[in-house]
């Protein structure tokens, strides 16, 4: 025992003394501690969109892609392509399910709707010669100035019946003629009755507004029934004004604008296609643009 204890009493100081217990020193470097576990490799930087943007403007050089950055491009590019072909194909399963959408005529009829037809080309069109009376005529509007704003007759010393090929120029004749109508409207009075008659029974030049409504009006004035000259019109079948009358339209007074409307149609063959104007009704218009100059050069 005595041996025991005088063993413990020189060893036992030393292991519970403070002094004996301090902990080891740390490392006094700034640098910092290793991470625990592997080292995970380095990814590729990418570099910045200023940098990207002053590429592609030009304020920079472009500079090749490493092999890392064309590597890690390549594969999101893939891996972007394979989402979107799945998203595709997780689409087209969904929508076999879903009726499609019908249009209201087939909902309402059960069937497909008919195939819409193609617009037809609308083929340029082609004016024919002007009339010997129609030239007489155009050639003394010419001479009284009403050609003057006529953009195809300006700086010309002489009239020229080739003007008259396109549509604007046969369409300023047609101007000209109503404006000499306003300023010569006393003439009227003195056209010849049976030939203003002939015209109006046959009926109107067009089915087009501005072809129906003077025609309408002379046949008004002259008192010729509607009835009587739409039962027996080539053009019925197409016309929109059938058997309708015009009103608030002063029927005391012969208008000279419609009857230049009228006759100068016929007169430059501005008719529908399939209208046949026959002689007796040419021989009426030249007749009526033959006194209309010659009494215009007499008041």
């Amino acid at each position: 025992m005595g041996i025991l204890s005088t063993l413990f009493s020189r060893r036992t100081p030393s292991l519970l003394n403070p002094q004996t217990l301090k902990p080891p020193p740390r490392p006094t470097t700034s640098e910092p501690l290793p991470p625990l576990g592997p080292t995970p490799q380095a990814r590729p930087t990418k570099r910045p969109l200023h940098v990207l943007f002053a590429e592609a403007v030009g304020l920079s050089e472009k500079t090749a892609p490493t092999d890392d950055e064309a590597s890690e491009t390549a594969t999101e590019l893939k891996n972007n392509l394979r989402q979107l072909e799945q998203e595709v194909k997780t689409f087209k399963e969904k929508a076999k399910g879903v009726p499609q959408k019908r249009s209201l005529y087939a909902a309402f009829t059960y069937q497909q709707p008919p195939a819409l037809r193609e617009p037809k080309r609308k083929e340029p069109e082609v004016f024919k010669e002007l009339s010997p009376d129609m030239v007489m005529f155009a050639q003394y509007l010419y001479e009284k100035g009403y050609f003057n704003d006529a953009n195809f007759a300006k700086g010309r010393k002489s009239f020229d019946p080739a003007w008259f090929t396109n549509f604007f120029a046969v369409g300023y004749v047609k101007f000209a003629a109503r404006k000499f109508a306003r300023d010569n409207q006393e003439i009227a009075k003195w056209l010849s009755g049976s030939a203003l008659k002939q015209v109006a029974v046959f009926g109107c030049p067009s089915t087009h507004r501005s072809g129906v409504f003077p025609a309408k009006k002379l046949r008004k004035f002259l008192e010729v029934p509607e009835n009587t000259v739409c039962s027996g019109c080539s053009l019925q079948q197409s016309c929109k004004f059938v058997n309708q009358s015009v009103w608030k339209f002063n029927t005391n007074n012969l208008d000279l604008v419609t009857v230049m409307e009228v006759i100068t149609s016929y007169a430059l063959e501005s008719v529908d296609p399939q209208l046949v104007v026959p002689d007796e009704v040419k021989k009426s218009v030249s007749q009526l643009l033959k006194e209309v100059l010659k009494l215009s050069q007499t008041t």
